[in-house]
């Protein structure tokens, strides 16, 4: 190496100065756009993460991708619940703390007595039942106790394969949830789709509640149907998932089965009733959970299709997402049960 390094110091030695001077005035002259160059990237990429922390903080998501306070090291005892689901589970149109995860958060630890129990509030918008086992992946480290599986909505329609998180290369790789592009990139489908059809909000629009027979219909009734006023029957579940809901029953199972062989608890849960279709689709779910668990104590279905009318402004402000009466309520009917799932 030394010799290498006098070889080259005699060449440059040897080199007429006329020859030296040009190259050290390139050398000025590319040093100072080299320096402008790094100090503008710096900026920018100071002002973009400002403004991902500003996402962040607004919407009550922690840096690690959950909504609520980031939870460091399980201590001895404590007991750690982890709610999956979509917006609804998510909190979507509410301020953090309004969610039915954070108020059974509140609820618990008012009420309850002995370990410390932490609830996870791991949803996202738009996830369903295949992208959980991905959910339950990327969060192991929170050595959560308990699951908790609220959904139906977004997995009534085609197979839905969205997994939020995993758009984002950075949280893959470092566990890091940047906001600001996934949340820049729907703001500019929203905008466009405004642009191009002029629709408003997508809001459901609820038949008349003095009208049984009213033919009201708003842009979500389209896409998930319409919920007769009629009780749907409580049946004797059939034995197997009929064909239309196969792909959302074996998501279900799959990350049902993972969770029970780790040793956590199982709570499923149905979602307040939608629509018909959705009746059918949990009757469908209840019917393969009583096949495949039977007689299995650390896994519980509830029901809680009947719990919250949509149709009720007072607890659900789009037809869809409940207002924060409307988590209460939720939160209400799963404390009990989650509690006595956490029991030895």
């Amino acid at each position: 190496m030394n010799r290498i390094l006098n070889r080259a110091s005699v060449a440059s030695q040897d080199r007429p100065q006329s020859e030296k001077v040009p190259s050290q005035r390139r050398l000025r002259r590319i040093l100072p756009k080299i320096a402008t160059s790094l100090i503008s990237t710096f900026v920018a990429v100071s002002v973009l993460l400002a403004l991902d922390l500003y996402l962040h903080h607004k919407h009550g998501i922690n840096l690690w991708g959950y909504r609520g306070p980031a939870v460091g090291k399980k201590q001895a005892g404590e007991k750690r619940i982890a709610i999956l689901g979509g917006s609804t589970t998510w909190g979507f149109g509410l301020t953090a703390g309004q969610d039915f995860p954070a108020q059974l958060q509140q609820r618990i630890r008012h009420g309850a007595e002995g370990p410390q129990v932490n609830v996870l509030n791991l949803g996202f918008n738009n996830d369903g039942a295949y992208s959980f086992k991905y959910t339950l992946r990327d969060y192991a480290y929170l050595d959560y106790d308990e699951v908790v599986i609220y959904s139906g909505y977004n997995d009534l329609r085609d197979p839905n394969r969205l997994v939020f998180r995993h758009r984002s290369p950075i949280f893959i790789w470092t566990g890091y949830l940047p906001l600001l592009p996934a949340f820049t990139v729907d703001k500019i489908r929203v905008w466009k789709n405004r642009m191009i059809t002029g629709d408003k909000p997508v809001v459901f629009a609820p038949p008349n509640l003095k009208d049984s027979n009213a033919q009201t219909s708003g842009p979500l009734e389209k896409e998930v149907g319409r919920l007769s006023n009629s009780r749907a029957p409580d049946p004797n579940q059939s034995e197997t998932c009929p064909s239309e809901w196969q792909f959302y029953c074996q998501e279900i199972y799959e990350v049902a089965d993972r969770e029970l062989r780790s040793g956590k608890r199982v709570l499923i849960v149905t979602e307040p009733y939608i629509s018909d279709r959705h009746v059918q689709q949990q009757r469908a779910l209840e019917g393969m959970l009583n096949k495949r668990f039977a007689g299995q104590a650390n896994l519980r279905y509830i029901n809680l299709g009947r719990t919250v009318d949509l149709r009720d402004p007072a607890l659900c402000w789009d037809g869809m997402h409940l207002t924060a009466e409307g988590n209460r309520r939720i939160a209400e009917s799963l404390a009990q049960p989650i509690l006595e799932m956490l029991r030895p």
